[in-house]
């Protein structure tokens, strides 16, 4: 009996860890995405390829961004399932130009970060224009030896 009892209360540990690392909102396997910064290619510059860290986007909902989906992958690639339509300065809302950078809408990184920028304009001072994403490999690689 002492032995189902340490065994009942092992697996309950492990459950309760397991629960406790990956929220209500990221799915099973998404905590090491995360951890990882992912390079977004935009185009033929590589000044306009952006590395995004989901680190650093912590608190906010993975909803916000991504549309959720049915099946295997709860949350779709913006190329592969809305943003396909090519060109950089595209004005139709499926490309991924816009996808980034429309100006009307908390869901874009753009729109975002202006609101960001306007509820506190001291602590986002760096949303401003199209360096704190797109930079240079040269800058980028300065700025992660920085960290």
């Amino acid at each position: 009996m002492k032995y189902v009892i340490t065994l009942l209360a092992a697996l309950l540990l492990c459950w309760a860890a397991a629960a406790q690392a990956a929220p209500a909102d990221q799915p099973n396997g998404m905590g090491a995405m995360k951890n990882q910064p992912i390079e977004i290619e935009g185009g033929t510059s590589p000044r306009m390829t952006v590395i995004f860290a989901h680190k650093s986007h912590k608190d906010i909902s993975c909803k916000n961004c991504h549309h959720e989906t049915s099946g295997d992958t709860p949350y779709s690639s913006c190329r592969e399932a809305c943003h396909a339509t090519p060109g950089a300065r595209e004005r139709d809302p499926m490309s991924m130009f816009m996808a980034f950078h429309a100006k009307g809408t908390s869901r874009s990184c753009y729109g975002c970060h202006n609101e960001l920028a306007a509820t506190d304009p001291a602590k986002y001072s760096s949303f401003k224009g199209c360096r704190p994403c797109h930079m240079s490999p040269q800058a980028r690689e300065a700025a992660a030896k920085k960290k």
